[in-house]
């Protein structure tokens, strides 16, 4: 059977069918843009001013907790004789701050971490080695309001930052553990 009488008659079906004419239309209007909408251009303009508000009191939120940090972050006249009664006195004051300010699971969470906890604030303050970094912290989260609940690692890193000495700790090589000091004069 020779096939070209089928393809042939098929043609006509092929060629009505890719008339685009009546999605070219559609295309067409759509494209034609109309006049403005006001009143979408009115709630455009209503939802950007409310997001802009709502970053703008966050930004302003975020600034006066980060003063109320700063604020607290304040070693005491009278320091401390010894830095690791000092750093235990930080862990104290950590563990009365969580007691103090979190409730339900946020409290039972950590009453079941503060074992694991507690020994990393001592060990975080004694790498500072500084007795002002230390009587910093402890003043400070045990003065901490309500309002700063969740930021006890931001109150010690503020201590941190006011008080501990920039660049390496002593006896460490600006180029990091394991370098190997050159020989003078070689």
């Amino acid at each position: 059977m020779d096939a070209r009488p089928l393809v042939f008659a098929a043609l006509p079906l092929l060629v009505t069918g890719c008339d685009n004419k009546a999605r070219n239309e559609e295309i067409a209007t759509v494209e034609k843009k109309d006049a403005p909408d006001p009143e979408l251009d009115k709630r455009m303009a209503e939802r950007k001013q409310k997001r802009e508000a709502e970053e703008r009191a966050k930004a302003e939120a975020a600034e006066r907790k980060r003063a109320a940090i700063e604020a607290l972050a304040v070693a005491p006249a009278k320091l401390p004789k010894k830095l690791d009664q000092a750093c235990e006195a930080v862990a104290a004051a950590h563990d009365r701050f969580m007691q103090r300010h979190h409730t339900g699971a946020a409290l039972e969470a950590w009453t079941a971490a503060k074992d694991e906890e507690l020994p990393m604030t001592v060990v975080q303050c004694a790498s500072a080695n500084r007795l002002d970094v230390a009587a910093c912290q402890a003043s400070a989260l045990d003065n901490a309001s309500a309002e700063l609940a969740n930021d006890a690692t931001a109150i010690l890193q503020a201590c941190v930052g006011k008080y501990a000495p920039k660049g390496p700790p002593p006896g460490m090589q600006p180029g990091g553990a394991g370098e190997i000091p050159k020989k003078p004069g070689g």
